[in-house]
Parts: structure tokens; sequence; C-alpha cells
């Protein structure tokens, strides 16, 4: 079987991660080309991951005749200039959340992708957590009964020293609502349909005036908490709350991550530090830790053993295996630039609900 070829632009800490993990142990991809303007970690990685091909320019990598398939994991002003170069060049593209700096880019990226026929996908990495694929089971099945209620909190206790690209507005888009709550919209949608309506609000606790080293730098002007209620076309609501600066909610760098689902006649909850289980309980019951079926612990013929690695870490391979199959079976992946817009047009509406507060109603079509 021919290898699909995979270029990856941007090979900082999350390529590092999840991304080339991905590539290496699943047997129909390779990785022949990275692309990153830090030579030095270039060199780092040809080191980690093996020699390659190496450019400092996305352009280049865009027109290589040997790449197929690329992964963007680069600053988020980056993504919809690059993404639409490897389209145009017939590329299929994963590309990481958000997908641009605001639902027109996002829109743009996937028309684009759309009209030229590549394959392509948002990085939301939590969809394949193994308790939230049994969770959206448990939902579509109808287990809990009709779904009422979406509840999720995503809390870490990061250093409040510099972010980067990542505290400037200009760069990121916005902060901890575009970095980290942006997923709790897409798999809030993914479990209980579309949202109609949001009211939203963002704030700002740490100046993030000092790098790491002490030295002065621009402050952040961008949230690093975000909160939302939403309700969704099928009646049901919801309540999310975000925030890097939460003390106390380290736990070994993965910080607190809950979301669950009540319906009316019984409540799930993933948790992300234990996503081989799920907390379950029926109407008059109380929540009970549940292992995940096997079946849900990895996609039908994964490679990944999920005996294997830290539970935490390892689901997140799954994202490159399901980009190469929907590649080689010529099918739509999940999640799709199509659900990278339809999740930043809600984030965009928390920014218009903090802005104007009031709440905001959302169209059901992408336009």
């Amino acid at each position: 079987m021919t290898s699909i070829r995979f270029g990856i632009i941007g090979a900082g800490a999350v390529s590092d991660y999840h991304h080339w993990p991905g590539i290496e142990i699943d047997p129909r991809a390779e990785l022949v080309a990275i692309c990153d303007p830090d030579e030095r970690l270039l060199e780092q990685r040809q080191s980690d991951w093996g020699s390659t091909r190496c450019y400092t320019q996305a352009e280049e990598i865009a027109v290589d005749p040997d790449v197929d398939a690329v992964i963007i994991a680069t600053p988020n002003f980056t993504h919809k200039p690059i993404a639409l170069a490897c389209i145009a060049a017939g590329k299929h593209v994963m590309c990481e959340k958000p997908l641009g700096l605001d639902f027109s880019e996002s829109l743009e990226m996937y028309r684009a992708a759309h009209d030229k026929g590549v394959r392509h996908m948002t990085a939301f990495t939590y969809r394949f957590a193994p308790s939230m694929r049994y969770l959206k089971d448990l939902v579509s099945t109808g287990a809990l009964g009709e779904p009422r209620h979406f509840r999720s909190q995503r809390f870490l206790d990061l250093p409040e020293t510099s972010w980067g690209w990542r505290q400037s507005k200009k760069l990121a888009g916005a902060g901890d609502l575009f970095d980290m709550t942006i997923h709790r919209i897409d798999f809030a949608q993914d479990l209980m349909g579309p949202i109609a309506s949001v009211c939203g609000s963002i704030a700002q606790y740490a100046l993030r005036d000092k790098t790491e080293d002490g030295r002065d730098c621009p402050p952040s002007d961008v949230d690093d908490w975000s909160a939302l209620i939403a309700r969704f076309t099928g009646g049901a609501v919801g309540v999310f709350e975000g925030s890097t600066v939460m003390k106390g909610y380290h736990f070994g760098g993965f910080g607190r991550e809950w979301a669950e689902v009540n319906g009316s006649e019984g409540s799930a909850v993933y948790q992300l530090t234990e996503p081989n289980t799920i907390l379950i309980g029926k109407g008059g019951e109380s929540l009970q830790q549940v292992d995940v079926p096997a079946e849900y612990l990895t996609p039908a013929g994964s490679p990944r053993d999920p005996a294997e690695g830290v539970p935490a870490t390892v689901f997140r391979y799954d994202l490159v295996y399901e980009f190469v199959s929907a590649i080689v079976e010529g099918r739509d992946a999940i999640p799709g630039f199509d659900h990278g817009a339809a999740a930043q047009r809600v984030a965009d509406a928390v920014l218009q609900s903090h802005e104007a507060g009031t709440w905001v109603e959302l169209p059901q079509e992408l336009e």
C-alpha cells in the first residue's frame, strides 16, 4: 500500500506531542518533510523524528510534489495563508484550532478546501478521548434519555508569564476562549447539536508582561478566563467555563477537564485525567465510575494499543489515524474545517456578547 506522505508545518511542542507520534504509529503514513523558521529546532527534530527534508518557508512545502498531506501547527495568524497555499497546491490539510483569527477566515479555509476537493480536518483532539466517544454513543442512542443540559469546566494552573504570540489579540485572535474553550464548544455541538444562541463573557487577570527569565515584554491583551451560557437548537442548555489561571488545578499539567451531559433519565461525565473510564448515574442513583467498553478505547482499525502510554496523552494519536483514513477511503474527515468554522462562529459570538452585554443569535447554516 502506498503511504500518505506527510509534511509537518510548525515543529513545536504540539507536533512533537501528538502529531508526529500519530504519523509514526500508522503504517499508512510517513513523515517526509518538516517546516519551521527555527533552524535549530529543525535540527533537533531531525534527531527526534528521523531524517527528512527541511524547509523554513511554508510556501516551499506547499509546492513539494512529494508531500501529499500537511499538518499545520503554527501561530493562529498564519493558519489561513498557509492552509490556502497548501490547498491550492492540492494538499490534504489538517490544521490546529482555531482555524483562523475569526469566523470569516475559517469559513474561507473551509470553502477553499471543499471547492478544491481535498480532505480537511480541524485538530479538535478531545473528540478522540475514549470516554468522549462513549459519551457520544450514550447521548445518540438515548441511553441518558432526552439531553437537557451540557456543562464543561477546563481549568489550568499555568505560570502568569509571557505566552509569546498567544497573548496578542492581533496574532492569536483571543486567549483562553480560542485556545481551550473552543474545544468544549466543538464537542458540545457534536454531542448536543448546534448552538442557537449564546450569552458570554471574558476577563483578563494576568498581565503576562514578563518572560520566564524575568525580562519585560509587551503585556497581554487577551482573555485568560472565558464563560458562556448556550441554548441548543434541540432545546437543551449549556454552561461552559475555562481559565488558565486557576490556582491549585495543576494535576500534572493536565489541569481539570470535566464535561457532562444531563438527560431526562441519567447523566454521564467525561474527565481528561480518566479518559478510559466514565461516570454514569441514572435517576435516584449516584454517579459511578465504570470502564469505557473496549470498542470505544480506539477507533476501529487504529494501530494504537490503548494499554500503552499515558491515557490522557495517547488518545490524541488517533487524530492522525482519522485523517489518514479519510484520505485513503476518499471521505470527509471528522471533524472537518466546517466543524472548525462552526465552533469559531460560536466563539466569535461570545466576544460579541461580551462587548454588547446581550444574547447573540446564531444562524444555522455556514454562510
